[in-house]
This record gives C-alpha cells, structure tokens and sequence, in this order.
C-alpha cells in the first residue's frame, strides 16, 4: 500500500464528478462523508481533523505572538497590538482570496487535475456536513499556514514576524470555528450566528460562487459577491435542514 493511495470510493467520486464545486450530487446527498486514505495514519490523523485540533496547533503560536506583543517600549507594543489586530483583519482577506479564486476554479477534466480542486473544496461541497474535515486537516492547513509564515518572514523579519503570524492565525482560528459552527449549529441564538449560517447555506446550496466570506461578509459586500433575499435563505435553510438529517 502506498503511503498516499487513494481509496476506491474516493478514486470513483472523482471520476464521476463534473468538477463544478456546486451543491452535492444525487448520490451524494444520501452518506455524510467518503474515506479518501487507504493508509489509516493518514485518514485519521492527517486528512482530518477533530473540531478542537486547530486550536491546539495553533493556539500556541498566538498566544506566543501575543507574548511578544507586550514586550518593548510602550510605542513598540502599541505598534505590535495593532499588527496583530491587523493579522486578524487581514485574514478576512486571505479566507476570500483563497476561497473565492483558489477553491473555486475550474479544474480539468484529467483526474489528476480534478482531484486537486475536490480534495480541497470540491469534497466538501459534496459532503457538507462531514464534521471529520470541515476545519481544515492538517494536509491543508500547515503548508498555508506555512507558506503563509515564510511570506510574512520576508516581509516583515524578526522583529514583527510572531505578532503578524500570530495574528493571522488567530484570524484562521476564528474563521475554521466559525465554519464549523455554520454546519453544526442548527439553531443559533444570536444575530452573527445566524447571519453567517444563513450566509453560507445559500453559498452551498443555491448560489455557489456568491457568499464567499465565511466568518464575515464584508469582503462580499465590497467585492459585491453577496447574495441574500428571504426566498434564497428559505430555500437553502429548506436543503441544509434536510441534508442534516442523512445518518452519519
């Protein structure tokens, strides 16, 4: 067995996926979720990934970028706390980015092509509420957040370097918890709760290149992606509500 080898199941969802990251296909709509690893080190401990395991993996790096945010002069924290709150802003940025140009693309029709764009995001529009992968596994998540850190090292050196990363982690920290919580929390009590439930259902189930912003949309509404009428959120709520009810 080679260490990455894909299973059947997954190998025939490829093949017979359109490559339009759109909402799940007949087919899919009936199970929660694929096993895409046939290695079970990498399906369990690589490819997916527990609601909390972001939050230990990253959670140090912020707290360490905060630590470092209080150290100097008062001039140089005041400058390091808002270069962290600017990580977290500029995360917003990132999330829509990444999303809207990179998970959303248009793959070939070889496999090859095609498995890239699902294993990132096409997966994911097929089975929604596989709650083993809707924050990011490690797979994905630590080249970015590596290729992320080496960007923001040539930019900035040492001396800002954990608070701007520690910023922005924290920005991705809340944006995978508010996916999550988009997919798991059926019935919010609060107004961002539900704007942002509401938000990313019509994404999934009705208008899939429009609500590209998960944690805000703010980015939606300058770049005007946003979409949102009562009869979009009944529809999409309508599919969510049912989808949810496929046994796990």
């Amino acid at each position: 067995m080679k260490f990455m080898e894909y299973t059947t199941e997954l190998v025939d969802a490829v093949n017979e996926w359109d490559g339009k990251v759109e909402g799940p296909s007949e087919k899919n709509r009936k199970v929660n979720r694929l096993r895409v690893y046939k290695n079970s080190f990498v399906e369990n401990f690589l490819a997916t990934s527990h609601v909390l395991t972001p939050g230990l993996v990253f959670g140090p790096f912020i707290l360490y970028g905060l630590y470092e945010s209080f150290h100097g002069t008062s001039a140089q924290i005041m400058t390091k706390l808002a270069i962290f709150a600017l990580g977290i802003f500029g995360f917003t940025i990132i999330e829509y980015v990444i999303h809207r140009w990179g998970f959303h693309y248009k793959p070939g029709k070889e496999f090859n092509s095609k498995v890239i764009l699902f294993l990132l995001h096409g997966y994911h529009h097929q089975f929604p509420n596989d709650k083993t992968r809707l924050v990011a596994p490690p797979l994905m998540a630590w080249p970015i957040a590596f290729a992320i850190g080496l960007g923001y090292w040539a930019m900035s050196g040492p001396e800002y370097f954990w608070t701007l990363f520690g910023g922005t982690l924290a920005g991705y920290l809340f944006y995978d918890w508010s996916h999550y919580y988009t997919h798991h929390a059926r019935n919010p009590k609060f107004f961002y709760g539900k704007m942002i439930r509401k938000a990313h259902m019509i994404h999934h189930y009705k208008l899939y290149h429009l609500n590209m912003g998960i944690c805000t949309p703010l980015w939606d509404h300058v770049l005007g992606t946003s979409a949102w009428t009562d009869d979009l959120v009944k529809e999409a709520m309508e599919m969510a509500l049912e989808l949810e009810k496929v046994p796990e």
